[in-house]
């Protein structure tokens, strides 16, 4: 290993606050790294344990104009959880609360709780939160509401945006703001700057904005002007900001009750030319999920070795007729395109057709040293009757650039997740990396889709968001940004780019690849090889593994 840098010479002293701040390497280089392609070593690492701790936090770095990088367990893809500014880990905030209110259907929860966490305790009263990304075991419910997270059963409940009823936030003044659907935000000065110099713009370009916003099923990437078009409610620009336009410290959420009944058909393909023909005809029937398993992974899995991909779709219901009548459809429908098919009555059966998908990302995560999975171009979405023309689009520019890859993904939403498998070894691995990503960055954009369905845009996509939208959008993004974070001290690079950054810089993997203890290193590896991403980053620091 290369010597160990110092902490950054520009960082100013960091207030004492209730918590913990760090800047000692070994704390600094356990939170260099998240899920996804990036390690960014930070200048320092604090853990806020109360919000009014946060508050002074953001006060002090609004003075001195230091970067703030917000951040939950870290599972997150695209690099909006990594940077050289102070980590903010708010996993400890206020002791994660999590209070569910049976009669009102609503529960409210700090930032830091899990899904997983509030899932147990919604369950007790018989009620559910409907977003469920695979990331649920370990998935910070401040981390989904940055994202705009979704998961196999957006397809029927739509992403997490859709389940929020209000925010507690400390904006990047360090003023306390709640944001409350159909109730007018109080005064502070980032809602009067919104008001003043934003919102005027906003109403004068709405017709040209909706014009340009992708018609997807599902979109995380930019801010949500098309949503919040409709609504006029702050809560949905600030869902799936990303940590760029204030931090959330606090979730008021819709419940929903917990189906009793559940099905489900999964059909081994034996080609891909009805693919999108087939979501469509499954998706007329209502299913709570209907997910993707290309050729790719299951070849790369030793499953189905004949089969093209697979489609996996769920239905849920309380009344078993109308869950048996939609089972029977999803068989008649692809029956004459199967080579096998195989059918579930109750959840149990379902976890057994579902196991493949749900070892998806560990196993990918699982490859040697010399061939990593990069999530390079990892989660488009694209309109429903363009789906085969996209998966077809990823296979050749596989083939083209010599480089194997993989792909699933939630193909009723037309959400589609791929993973690079770079030999290291190889010279050249990262120009074909590059030429994938704009290649198909095009592509996605030509099919009239968007580049993020709900992962967010992070570091990766950021550089991208003007070919997307183009620059009047982009525009009215900054503005937005401005209104909300006037001196960019929040997560700067993420969503809207840093001046002079590359989207496939920083990378985790390669001889540029910043140098780590060892220790960490590995320590970081097997996080990321078995998805354990509630693992404590400053345990990691202050326990040296041998």
């Amino acid at each position: 290993m290369r010597p160990a840098p110092s902490s950054a010479e520009w960082l100013p002293p960091i207030p004492s606050l209730n918590g913990i701040g760090r800047t000692d390497f070994r704390a600094r280089a356990a939170y260099a790294e998240g899920a996804g392609i990036y390690r960014i070593v930070p200048a320092a690492v604090v853990v806020p344990s109360t919000t009014a701790a946060l508050r002074d936090l953001v006060t002090w770095a609004a003075q001195r104009r230091v970067p703030l990088i917000p951040r939950g367990a870290g599972s997150g893809m695209p690099g909006g959880n990594v940077g050289a500014g102070v980590m903010v880990d708010l996993t400890a905030l206020d002791g994660c609360p999590i209070e569910v209110h049976s009669d009102l259907r609503r529960a409210y929860t700090g930032a830091g709780a899990t899904l997983r966490d509030l899932t147990a305790e919604a369950e007790l009263s018989g009620l559910r939160l409907p977003p469920d990304p695979s990331s649920a075991r370990f998935a910070t419910l401040g981390g989904m509401v940055s994202t705009n997270a979704a998961g196999p059963r957006s397809l029927q409940r739509g992403s997490t945006r859709r389940w929020v009823d209000a925010l507690d936030l400390i904006t990047a003044d360090g003023e306390s703001l709640t944001l409350r659907r159909g109730a007018a935000p109080r005064a502070c000065a980032a809602t009067q700057r919104f008001a003043r110099d934003v919102e005027p713009a906003l109403r004068a370009a709405r017709d040209s904005v909706l014009a340009r916003f992708p018609r997807t099923r599902k979109n995380s990437s930019g801010y949500a002007l098309d949503t919040w078009y409709e609504s006029g409610d702050l809560v949905d620009l600030l869902v799936g900001s990303e940590g760029t336009l204030a931090f959330v410290t606090g979730i008021e959420w819709r419940l929903v009750p917990i189906p009793t009944r559940y099905a489900g058909v999964r059909a081994s393909l034996r080609q891909l030319d009805a693919l999108g023909d087939l979501v469509a005809a499954l998706g007329s029937l209502d299913p709570a999920a209907l997910e993707y398993l290309d050729a790719s992974f299951l070849r790369f899995v030793g499953e189905s070795p004949d089969a093209e991909g697979l489609l996996m779709v769920e239905f849920e219901s309380d009344e078993s007729e109308s869950l048996a009548e939609r089972t029977l459809a999803a068989r008649r429908v692809l029956e004459p395109h199967a080579l096998e098919l195989r059918q579930a009555s109750d959840r149990r059966e379902l976890e057994s057709l579902w196991a493949i998908r749900h070892a998806a990302s560990p196993i990918l995560a699982s490859l040697g040293e010399s061939r990593r999975s990069l999530q390079v171009v990892e989660d488009a979405c694209v309109p429903i009757d363009a789906i085969t023309r996209y998966v077809e689009a990823v296979r050749h520019a596989g083939t083209r650039h010599h480089m194997e890859l993989v792909i699933f993904g939630h193909l009723g939403d037309g959400n589609v997740h791929v993973n690079l498998q770079p030999d290291l070894a190889t010279a050249d691995w990262q120009p074909r990396i590059a030429a994938i990503f704009a290649e198909l960055t095009e592509v996605v954009i030509a099919l009239g889709g968007t580049l993020s369905g709900e992962h967010g845009d992070g570091r990766l996509r950021a550089r991208a968001i003007e070919s997307l939208y183009g620059p009047e959008i982009v525009t009215l993004f900054r503005a937005i940004k401005a209104a909300f974070d006037p001196l960019g001290i929040l997560n700067p690079g993420v969503k809207l780019p840093a001046e002079g950054e590359r989207p496939l810089s920083a990378l985790k993997v390669g001889a540029g690849a910043a140098a780590l203890p060892d220790d960490i290193e590995r320590g970081l590896r097997e996080i990321e090889r078995t998805a354990r991403y509630s693992v404590s980053r400053l345990e990691l620091a202050d326990a040296p593994l041998p």
